[in-house]
């Protein structure tokens, strides 16, 4: 080994105790001995050679050129790329010393190095300076290392930005179950920071508004810690909806009363269907558009508690008909200090899904052991569903199948197989097994497949319901008597910090307009200055007014930064702007040291603080009127109680307290209040009408019907109200199926959308429009199958057009005619193949109803009445189909042919002559009449028919 070389060891470690010292206090601390035979290539640089537990010699670098990676790792890097990038194993270090050079946007760049010993070596051999000079550099070293602690620095960039994760092979060469081990988890890490980054950048306003309108009503409920442990030891059944739940579903209802079933909220129907009714429904999604996953079973809904995030989408809380609902909060800042002011002391991980909502309901009531059904986890090998039967508003599950771990993202499933799967689904299998090793419960999963999760005892729902649900525990009667005995949330604390914020809202709304008006002024002032190439290249050199307005922009800054309690209430929101400032304060550190563009570096910041104002600003806003939207809610509330509690106009202020419910669509809270009403103000328009909003949010439309009819008979004024009432319903289903029309795949939820908002308002014409569009294509696929006899292909869509026709009257007269007529053709035609006849004759005649000139109605109308016998009704019809048009006498000719081969030539004769006179140029009916008066002996008649087949044979050639 070429002993002259340079020992950087002491100065890279200088460097380390002053920019990672954590690492460095590890460095020394631990002593440990430096790993591998170090060599030098023939350019001089040096290489290293590790023996790994197999006894093979590794060199971790090009053997000729060792610093050969550092390009190789470059070019995989994008040259704009403004996020995050992780390599796993770096040897000396080579692939990392030019990246943050040459990739200056990038944010951060994690270094992870599993073995101590090789990084001693680095130190030693390598001039790291290049790199440990860098803010942007996070080390990870030893395989101690803790990945949530040691990327802390970066979890804002991992929650905004993309990230990359590349890998150096020799390493993993070397230590192959270290390094697969760090990818998993960095990824899971990873994984998981970016997905709820995602979300709160996209959803965060929609977060922050949902719990102010929670907050409104949240005082008339509980906090799911009120019934802490109140189950203990009682079993729970957790029941997610993947699609192995149709294979044990039905065997559920034996665990009814003894046993805590929790439910995602999106199995509901399929529960319901299969007569089992959840103790708790699980609800945390925010858009009022998941909803509709239960909303067509409301009617059939009774003693089920609901269990809410304070994100979930106002819509269930306010119409889901639970007697019960329990809140639950995690530890963001927003959550915790809400959580507080209601009372609350315990807060809960953070649910990303309802599926983990309902494991951490049962670890807070108590329940052991816990079960799970449904919760795959992974795609089955061999079905297309993503969910099980009787879930609604569901994509497909991919149709590629992965035999292997190498293709795709895979996981093992219960059986040992390798199943397909998705980063969601490993994001959530990390969350339960988190969550179970961390708890003293029995865990098991009675998933009938799908992936295995670590912490549990796979047993068959059978197997665990005889084990340990064998004991009558009267789950609901136990839940009403907690709920009934606990104290209600008190709201007076929370209303008074409320105020307290929304006055130090407006404190920081003065700070920012001063703030901006200085900035303004001065930035215009430096951009004359940098367009007049004015020679600045310090703050001293600026003017004496210029520094001191600097300073009263710092000032101001900083007093909004140390705002943090605000902040923290809006941080979800203002995370979008956050990202971009961040990128802009990373281009913006590039010019820092260069005095020549200092007047530049300058300018962009003054921009920079300005644009973070304007996220400032509108997030106040947001804060403010919530705040206030609240404080008006509680004090009309309050005083409209306060003076039905002292008998002052009891109906009066009632009525008003229902409307107060209604226009802010608490609609489940106004519902005992106007069936009081109702009863004591039989001829009020407004009650019935408020009723009518009600019921028709909870899908009763009938009944919704029948209130608003009565309103008008009371109130005919309120005509307009409820039309447009209605009309807001169905331009929300519109929205919802114009989002899902985004999403591939989804064309049974845009169907099912359409559908439903023409239900709530028939007239609406964009619906109306989306409708047609989507019969159009369905027709198209039916009558491809018609026209191949392939009936069964395409009879499920036929009935449920048949079956929308017929329970919305009104429908087909919306459509134009000949779309409207097609639904009952293809109706009558498959009911023609399966030889229901009466059913044909009924559809048939409906489709002649709106497209009357139809030739093909009329053909099948003419063929059924045939084949049933009903010569005369066939007849009659075939004669209006040759008014409509003469080549419907064709029909004649068959129908001569028929009675020929039957032996009746005389009524044959008959048939051909109709046809003849309607078909004149047909002159072979001459010869089959000929032939008929020949078998009947009538010679001369013959010879005429003959004669007048020979003269028209002569007059043609």
């Amino acid at each position: 080994m070429n002993q002259e070389y340079t020992d950087y060891y002491e100065s890279n470690l200088k460097l380390l105790k002053k920019n990672q010292p954590s690492v460095w206090k590890q460095i020394t601390e631990d002593q440990t001995e430096a790993l591998g035979e170090i060599s030098f290539a023939p350019n001089g640089k040096p290489n290293l050679t590790v023996t790994n537990g197999r006894g093979n010699s590794i060199l971790l670098h090009n053997e000729g050129n060792p610093g050969k990676e550092s390009s190789d790792f470059i070019e995989k890097i994008p040259a704009d790329h403004k996020g995050f990038v992780a390599i796993l194993g770096m040897g000396l270090f080579y692939s990392a010393l030019n990246i943050l050079k040459q990739r200056p946007h990038l944010q951060n760049l994690a270094l992870f190095e599993l073995e101590t010993g090789i990084f001693i070596q680095a130190l030693r051999y390598i001039d790291l300076s290049p790199i440990l000079e860098d803010h942007r550099l996070i080390l990870g070293i030893g395989a101690k290392a803790d990945i949530a602690e040691t990327l802390a620095a970066a979890s804002r960039t991992l929650q905004l930005e993309d990230s990359n994760i590349l890998h150096h092979l020799p390493s993993f060469s070397f230590n192959p179950d270290g390094y697969n081990r760090l990818k998993d988890d960095l990824f899971a890490h990873i994984n998981s920071l970016n997905i709820g980054g995602t979300t709160t950048r996209l959803l965060g306003k929609d977060f922050l508004t949902n719990r102010f309108k929670h907050i409104c009503t949240i005082h008339h409920h509980l906090l799911l810690e009120h019934i802490q442990n109140k189950f203990d030891g009682v079993p729970a059944i957790l029941v997610a909806g993947g699609p192995s739940l149709d294979k044990n579903i039905h065997l559920l209802k034996q665990a009814q009363e003894k046993a805590v079933i929790i439910a995602v909220d999106t199995v509901l129907p399929a529960l319901l269907k299969n007569g089992v009714h959840p103790h708790f429904l699980t609800c945390i999604d925010p858009n009022n558009l998941t909803f509709e996953k239960f909303a067509d079973v409301i009617p059939q809904v009774k003693d089920i508690a609901l269990i809410c995030s304070s994100w979930v989408n106002p819509k269930t809380p306010k119409v889901f008909p639970a007697e019960q609902i329990f809140w639950t909060f995690t530890g963001k800042p927003i959550e915790a200090w809400l959580n507080s002011l209601l009372g609350g002391e315990l807060l809960t991980g953070g649910a990303s899904t309802v599926a983990h909502l309902n494991l951490i309901a049962a670890h807070m009531l108590g329940c052991d052991p816990i079960i799970f059904i449904g919760q795959d986890l992974a795609y089955p090998g061999s079905a297309s569903a993503s969910h099980a039967k009787g879930t609604v508003l569901q994509g497909a599950a991919p149709t590629k199948i992965i035999t292997n771990h190498v293709q795709g993202e895979t996981v093992t499933g219960i059986n040992g197989e390798i199943l397909q799967t998705n980063r969601s689904f490993l994001s959530m299998k990390e969350f339960f097994e988190s969550a179970i090793a961390k708890s003293d419960k029995t865990h098991i999963n009675a998933t009938e497949g799908g992936a295995n999760i670590e912490g549990t005892k796979i047993l068959t729902l059978q197997e665990a319901m005889d084990n340990h649900c064998n004991r009558l525990i009267s789950t609901t009667q136990r839940l009403k008597e907690f709920y009934s005995a606990s104290i209600p949330i008190a709201s007076d604390k929370m209303l008074v910090e409320f105020n307290r914020i929304l006055s130090k809202t407006k404190k920081l709304q003065k700070f920012i307009k001063s703030s901006d008006e200085i900035a303004r002024s001065l930035l215009k002032e430096l951009t004359q200055a940098k367009r007049n190439s004015k020679f600045l290249k310090s703050f001293d050199m600026l003017t004496l007014p210029q520094k001191k307005r600097i300073n009263k922009i710092d000032k101001f800054h900083k007093d909004l930064d140390d705002t943090l309690e605000v902040w923290k209430i809006l941080e979800e929101i203002t995370m979008e702007g956050l990202k971009e400032s961040q990128r802009q304060k990373q281009d913006i550190s590039i010019l820092e040291n260069d005095p020549d563009r200092y007047i530049e570096w300058l300018i962009k910041n003054l921009n920079r603080l300005l644009g973070i104002n304007k996220i400032r600003k509108e997030t106040l806003t947001v804060l403010s009127d919530n705040l206030n939207m609240v404080a008006s809610f509680h004090q009309k509330e309050s005083n409209y109680l306060e003076k039905i509690n002292k008998g002052s106009q009891t109906e009066q202020n009632k009525l008003k307290l229902a409307g107060l419910y209604i226009n802010s669509k608490n609609y489940y809270l106004a519902t005992y209040l106007l069936e009081d009403l109702c009863k004591v103000m039989p001829e009020s328009g407004e009650v019935h009408f408020y009723l009518g909003c009600s019921v028709a949010q909870s899908n009763m439309l009938e009944k919704a019907d029948h209130y608003f009819q009565t309103a008008i008979e009371c109130d005919p004024k309120l005509s307009c109200q409820i039309d447009a009432y209605l009309h807001e319903m169905g331009d929300d289903f519109l929205k919802f199926a114009r989002y899902f029309k985004t999403q591939p795949g989804r064309e049974l939820s845009v169907k099912y959308m359409v559908q439903k908002g023409l239900r709530y308002h028939p007239d609406n014409s964009e619906l109306q429009k989306e409708l047609e569009t989507i019969l159009r294509q369905d027709l198209k696929q039916i009558k491809s199958d018609v026209d191949t006899d392939n009936y069964q292909n395409s009879a499920e869509l036929i009935n449920e057009w048949y079956r929308n026709a017929m329970d919305q009257k009104n429908l087909c007269d919306t459509l134009p005619s000949d779309l409207a007529s097609n639904i009952f053709l293809y109706k009558g035609k498959l009911c023609l193949s399966q030889k229901e006849y009466q059913n044909a004759i009924e559809s048939l005649k409906s489709a002649m109803e709106y497209s009357p000139d139809n030739h093909e109605i009329h053909s099948a109308t003419i063929d059924t009445l045939f084949i049933i016998g009903d010569f005369n009704g066939a007849i009659k019809a075939l004669n209006k189909a040759i008014k409509l048009d003469t080549k419907f006498a064709a029909y004649w000719e068959t129908i001569g042919d028929s009675l020929r081969d039957s032996g009746q030539n005389e009524d044959a004769i008959i048939a051909y002559e109709n046809c003849f006179l309607h078909l004149p140029d047909n002159i072979n009916l001459l010869k089959k009449m000929g032939d008929c008066y020949m078998a009947t002996d009538q010679l001369e008649a013959a010879r005429a028919a003959y004669q007048q087949l020979k003269l028209k044979i002569e007059a043609s050639n």
